[in-house]
This record gives structure tokens, C-alpha cells and sequence, in this order.
């Protein structure tokens, strides 16, 4: 494995890269409250066929963070993507295979919607981190639908109700401070990935802190970063529905149908940390994916997801 550092404005981001320089790249971006180390395993196990990209978002691990604790909008965030495909060499005459979870899919979303990369990005994996414009049109579509539909919602909502204590001022930090303090437990107990070296970091409290950026940044000035439009992209999307996830409801998760001209729905059995409880699902699924818009054929498994992924009507009750 190399490590490197790579510039982004007045933040360095530390890089980690894995397997030969010839091979596709896979390029894999983590959410709150990790660092890149969530994906070791899934890194690993892919670094047998690809060269594999991991680094630390801002704020978090061996990055530093911006001197602004607001300056984590998306339009920062894909900055950063940026900065590292550049620092790399990498996603210029072959675009890269993009795989994000929680923010990092969050942050994947603008990357391929937007024109500042989509030309770089071969295929986009979406773990556990939905586009905030597919998750405006899907609250109103599945509000209108009926019954079944506001109850959908107001499940999602009971799930996202640590938001708001995120954005808080003050209580935002003492909930960074619990994050920090129960984060381990929560991996063990409840999402069968038994904390080891290197995941959760030893810079946790810190980063559970700096990361409430990703939040305040984006939930309350969600409209100045945003890519515009209506989050649509022509860029071959696999979207991964951990059934178990306790933050995004599958509905949720499934509001990209529409909105990708090529969508592959897989569901995993698992939690919203599935890259740690299940890697070489993971690993392979991406694997499999990334192979296919390489030019390989399509396996029966990603025709099926394939099926899966075209536009469904809500039901009403």
C-alpha cells in the first residue's frame, strides 16, 4: 500500500492506494463517523483485480480539516474527490469506478450529476446515502400516493431524527460526544462488525466533531451547494439497499429509480455498515459491477438487478 498527501485548497488529504498501477481504478469514499479505514477489508479483497483509491475526507483521520468548521459543503466535498483523482493521476484516460457510503455516496451523487466530473467516473456505487433532490421528489410522490405512502415517510423521518440534534449549536457537540463514546458498542451489538485496529479510529471524537460540518454545511444551506437540476445522470449506477440500515429506510434508498439511465438494485442483508459486516459481498458485488462496464458480460445476478432498478409507482394502501 502507498500513502500520499494531496492539496485541496488549504486541506490535505491523506491518500491510500492499493494494487498495480495498470488495472481500472476503484475509487471508495466513507461516510460519518469513519475514516477510509471502514473500507480495509473491501479494499483488500478488491486490490486482487483493481488499483483501489481509499483516502480520509476532510476533518476526519489523517486529513486535516478546512479552518471554516461550515466549509463541508458538497461543492467542497467533490472538490476534494478532485483533488485526489488529480493527485493520483487517475479518472483522465480512463474514468474511474466511484463507490460511496453515507456521505461519501451522498457526495458521489453530485459527482455524477454534476458536469465538474462525470466524465471522469466509469460507474458509481451508492451504499446508504441518498441525493437529497431524489429524496425531495420521493417524500412528495409517495405523500400523494395514500396512507401506505405518509407512513413511508414519517418512518424515514423517525430515523433521521438524530439530524437536527446533529445541526443543533452545542447539543450538536454533545451528541458528537456520544457518537464517539458509543460508536464501538453500536458496531458490535448492532451491526455484527466487531471494532478492530485502525476502525474505529483513535481520532473518532475529533472527527465525530469536525463532521458535524457535513451536516450543518449541507442541511442548512442545502440549496447553495447543490449541482442543479433534477439529480438525474446518464453514468451506470448500482445502488446497495442494506435491508437493516436503521438511518435509511429501503424506500429511501430507492428513490434513485428514475433517475439513472442505468440502475442496478442489490439488496444486502445487512446493516448500514455492511462494508464492515459483510466485505466480501461487497467486494464482490463491486467487483462484478465495475467488471461489467469495463466491457465484461452481464451475469445473470446483475441482470437481475438491472430489473430491479426500473422506475416503480408507489402504492396506495
Amino acid at each position: 500500500m502507498r500513502e500520499q498527501r494531496v492539496r485541496s485548497g488549504e486541506v490535505r488529504l491523506a491518500v491510500r492506494v492499493r494494487g498495480e498501477e495498470h488495472r481500472s481504478t476503484v475509487v471508495l469514499v466513507h461516510g460519518y463517523p469513519d475514516t477510509g479505514a471502514v473500507w480495509d477489508e473491501v479494499a483488500d479483497r478488491l486490490a486482487e483485480r483493481f488499483r483501489v483509491v481509499v483516502y480520509d475526507v476532510r476533518g476526519a483521520g489523517a486529513s486535516s480539516s478546512p479552518s471554516d468548521p461550515l466549509d463541508y459543503g458538497l461543492d467542497a466535498l467533490v472538490g476534494d474527490l478532485e483533488a485526489v483523482l488529480d493527485g493520483v493521476g487517475v479518472g483522465v484516460d480512463e474514468p474511474v469506478h466511484l463507490v460511496g457510503h453515507d456521505w461519501g455516496s451522498v457526495q458521489g451523487w453530485d459527482a455524477v450529476t454534476g458536469d465538474r466530473l462525470r466524465h471522469r467516473i466509469a460507474s458509481f456505487t451508492s451504499i446508504s446515502g441518498p441525493d437529497g433532490r431524489h429524496m425531495s421528489a420521493w417524500i412528495a410522490r409517495t405523500v400523494r400516493s395514500g396512507p401506505r405512502g405518509v407512513l413511508q415517510v414519517a418512518d424515514q423521518a423517525l430515523r433521521s431524527t438524530y439530524m437536527p440534534v446533529l445541526v443543533a449549536p452545542k447539543v450538536g457537540e454533545a451528541m458528537a460526544r456520544l457518537v464517539a463514546f458509543g460508536f464501538p458498542r453500536v458496531l458490535r451489538l448492532r451491526e455484527g462488525a466487531a471494532p478492530r485496529n485502525g476502525h474505529p479510529a483513535d481520532t473518532l471524537p475529533v472527527d465525530a466533531r469536525n463532521g458535524l460540518g457535513l451536516y450543518r454545511a449541507n442541511l442548512l444551506r442545502r440549496g447553495a451547494d447543490r449541482a442543479a437540476g433534477d439529480g438525474r445522470t446518464d453514468v451506470p449506477v448500482q445502488l446497495i439497499v442494506p435491508i437493516r440500515d436503521r438511518y435509511a429506510s429501503p424506500s429511501l434508498l430507492l428513490s434513485a429509480r428514475g433517475h439513472a439511465t442505468r440502475l442496478y438494485v442489490r439488496r444486502a442483508p445487512a446493516g448500514h455498515w455492511v462494508a464492515r459486516s459483510h466485505p466480501d459481498l461487497i467486494a464482490r458485488w463491486v467487483a462484478e459491477f465495475a467488471a461489467h462496464v469495463d466491457g465484461a458480460p452481464e451475469t445473470p445476478a446483475l441482470a437481475r438487478a438491472r430489473a430491479n432498478g426500473r422506475p416503480t409507482e408507489p402504492r396506495s394502501a
